[in-house]
């Protein structure tokens, strides 16, 4: 794959990726994604859309938008001279629409973000494919959406999020993290947090379009919004667990935790501060579907199902094997089944796209103890 002359195919994209430029075929799943997204908020606006990609690399992801979606221009810019000499050949490779107006860059993700806020531009769609952790990035990014704009950006540093590494976590995003079962909801939930308190200290916010978890990679789509009035306070909190009873909460930042309130027990542990509110836009999820179901992507689609079963859902999951482990059941009570019974409890329950083998509710734990012997 590595070899400078073999061409490969991606969606409508062909490229070739030279021996000393990193490539991610993995991360396919979240161009798909992405592609979509941008094809649902282009129906969204009912216009072609401005499309900003800062760290391109060899172009993949910015030459697809530019194939499969409504753009009416596209700017392609990573820091590396050979990246950009790549992505200028891999156009080459490519039918680019006459009417998109296509242009590379090569500059510093920071020097290009103020540089164009200096000459007033704004873009609809605002790519961020960092390595490692994004939150350096986020100011600058910040100045580059329009109002209404999307930035779509990524996080690699899923130790860290997923708390096996708390010291990073606490230095790049002010907040503890666990290595509970519901990890990855954990991580992207810091994440949102520490961006909606960045973009507040300059009087904005975002609204959750969707999270991706891809296991090694989280990808997230947030809409900017204008305006202190509207900082969503009462979404930035804690996700508490008590290690007695295995109850999940959430709380507001301004509670101190005590207490776990299903059994009294004094042995709780909390991650955060982090987003306590929605992390999925039913309505953007649907034009998503719509979209996917035109472009005949089932894996996409039945992702987008789960993400829209779970939008209503409460923060945190639980995980059908480590229920298992505590309850010493005989066999493991299928995912949909019990998640069935706890609806007909009375209470909200779904699956996650965040595990497999994951459910939300909030149901306390004892409950979902006994709604799991009756798999049985």
């Amino acid at each position: 794959m590595n070899a400078e002359h073999v061409q490969l195919q991606e969606g409508q994209a062909r490229f070739v990726v030279p021996q000393d430029l990193f490539f991610n075929p993995r991360a396919r799943l979240a161009r798909d994604f992405g592609v979509l997204a941008l094809r649902a908020e282009a129906d969204l606006q009912e216009r072609r859309l401005h499309v900003i990609d800062l760290m391109a690399g060899i172009g993949t992801r910015g030459i697809r938008y530019a194939l499969e979606a409504p753009v009416e221009r596209i700017v392609l810019n990573d820091g590396n001279p050979a990246a950009v000499e790549a992505i200028r050949r891999n156009l080459e490779l490519n039918a680019i629409p006459s009417d998109v107006q296509v242009e590379t860059v090569c500059e510093q993700v920071h020097r290009l973000c103020y540089a164009i806020r200096l000459r007033d531009e704004r873009f609809d769609w605002v790519d961020l494919d960092a390595f490692g952790s994004p939150s350096v990035y986020w100011h600058a990014a910040s100045l580059v959406p329009r109002w209404d704009g999307v930035l779509y950006f990524t996080a690699t540093d899923m130790a860290a999020l997923c708390g096996k590494l708390r010291d990073p976590a606490v230095r790049h995003y002010g907040a503890v993290t666990r290595p509970w079962e519901c990890s990855d909801e954990i991580g992207a939930r810091v994440l949102l947090g520490a961006l909606q308190q960045s973009a507040g200290e300059r009087g904005l916010y975002y609204e959750p379009l969707f999270v991706l978890d891809e296991g090694y990679a989280m990808r997230i789509a947030v809409r900017l919004r204008y305006g202190s009035s509207g900082f969503p306070v009462q979404h930035i909190g804690w996700l508490a667990k008590c290690m007695s009873c295995f109850s999940q909460t959430t709380l507001p930042v301004h509670v101190t935790v005590g207490r776990c309130r299903v059994c009294d027990s004094e042995d709780v542990q909390w991650a955060g501060p982090l987003w306590t509110g929605p992390l999925y836009d039913p309505e953007f999820l649907h034009l998503m579907s719509v979209e996917a179901r035109k472009a005949g992507h089932q894996a996409v689609l039945r992702l987008l199902r789960l993400m829209t079963d779970e939008a209503d859902s409460p923060a945190g999951y639980y995980s059908v094997p480590e229920l298992g482990k505590r309850a010493r059941l005989s066999h493991l009570p299928p995912v949909d089944a019990l998640v069935q019974q706890l609806r007909r409890e009375g209470y909200i329950a779904s699956r996650t796209h965040f595990e497999t083998a994951g459910f939300k509710t909030n149901a306390p734990y004892p409950v979902i103890h006994r709604a799991a012997e009756r798999q049985q």
